[in-house]
């Protein structure tokens, strides 16, 4: 069976290329994978992917928040 997917986001990057697609597994349960492409030396492409499940989307996203919080910190503390 086919995975369903549910949503996709494209990000591009400097030098790289972030893809966002929620899936359904076979379980019926939805997943979040987030994909990286980059070239490496020899100009070929490289992916990591990293998989987030369902059960922990709330704490994934709280984390993403409170990474984005410490940076905005930083940042005003570099303009201050």
């Amino acid at each position: 069976m086919e995975k369903q997917m549910l949503f996709t986001e494209t990000v591009k990057g400097e030098g790289r290329t972030y893809f966002f697609d929620m899936k359904e597994a076979s379980n019926g349960k939805p997943y979040l994978c987030i994909s990286e492409s980059s070239k490496n030396k020899e100009g070929e492409f490289e992916r990591h992917r990293t998989f987030v499940f369902e059960e922990d989307f709330e704490k994934y996203a709280a984390a993403v928040a409170n990474a984005l919080e410490a940076y905005a910190g930083v940042e005003k503390a570099k303009a201050a």
